[in-house]
């Protein structure tokens, strides 16, 4: 299994035996040295990106099963306005969702949070600073933040989550460590809508990897996403799909 832990172990086997050949032979060249190095960073970057792969930490994709349902998702909010309009259609076609909501934002939205909550949807934490260089911290770093936004839901709404979604999702060793001291359950998704860069594409994208147990990625915190979720609602009507919270999904509980 490609996982980090053994790709470092066979990394470093790796470079010993290279060192050990040069030392004997004397016929290794340093580009060799160069593409083992090159092969572990993209290694890497394909584990950090991707989380899918549970190359740093084991995430929870989809469920595999055979009943037609499906979880939604929404990260990054709340935001007010837009949010708010998110949360009439979904009350509209009374759908629960799971809002992955980050810190920072919830500081300025209180009462749309205890909405949120008080509605019957799921609230997990997507950090609490949501930074463009959020990824390059230390395990002290995440476990601070982390727990920040844990202690700031439990303080409105009185439940504390258990289900953590990393920001852009992306792993890396040391936000791993952070998560399973916490003993949270990391989120993922099989079906990333792209939402936030390519709305006309995102029915297709959604239709073409549709499957029973799905996670659907979306958003709540950009401009006219309350459209964007009408469209996928009326094609998983289409499909015959039944949405359902994600901890019934997944059969894990939402809270600590």
């Amino acid at each position: 299994m490609l996982t980090h832990r053994n790709i470092t172990i066979l990394t470093i086997l790796l470079f010993i035996g290279l060192i050990l050949v040069d030392y004997n032979l004397n016929q290794i060249h340093w580009s060799h040295y160069i593409l083992l190095f090159t092969l572990f960073s993209l290694a890497e970057f394909y584990g950090a990106a991707y989380i899918q792969s549970n190359f740093h930490i084991k995430s929870i994709c989809n469920n595999q099963q055979e009943k037609l349902e499906v979880a939604l998702t929404f990260d990054d909010g709340p935001v007010g306005k837009q949010t708010e309009k998110v949360l009439n259609i979904l009350k509209e076609h009374q759908v629960k969702a799971t809002f992955f909501c980050i810190g920072k934002n919830i500081e300025l939205q209180k009462e749309q949070l205890l909405k949120i909550h008080r509605e019957g949807h799921l609230i997990g934490n997507h950090s609490y600073a949501h930074g463009f260089w959020y990824d390059l911290q230390m395990k002290k770093t995440f476990v601070a933040d982390i727990t920040k936004m844990n202690l700031l839901v439990g303080e409105i709404t009185g439940q504390t989550p258990q289900f953590f979604r990393p920001p852009y999702g992306v792993t890396t060793p040391a936000l791993a460590r952070a998560v399973k001291s916490m003993h949270m359950d990391v989120i993922g998704w099989n079906i990333r809508s792209f939402d936030t860069s390519n709305k006309e594409g995102v029915l297709n994208r959604i239709s073409n990897k549709l499957k029973p147990g799905s996670i659907i990625l979306l958003h709540d915190s950009i401009v006219d996403s309350e459209k964007t979720l009408k469209s996928v609602l009326e094609l998983l009507k289409q499909k015959k799909y039944t949405i359902i919270p994600l901890d019934q999904l997944i059969n894990k509980k939402a809270y600590v």
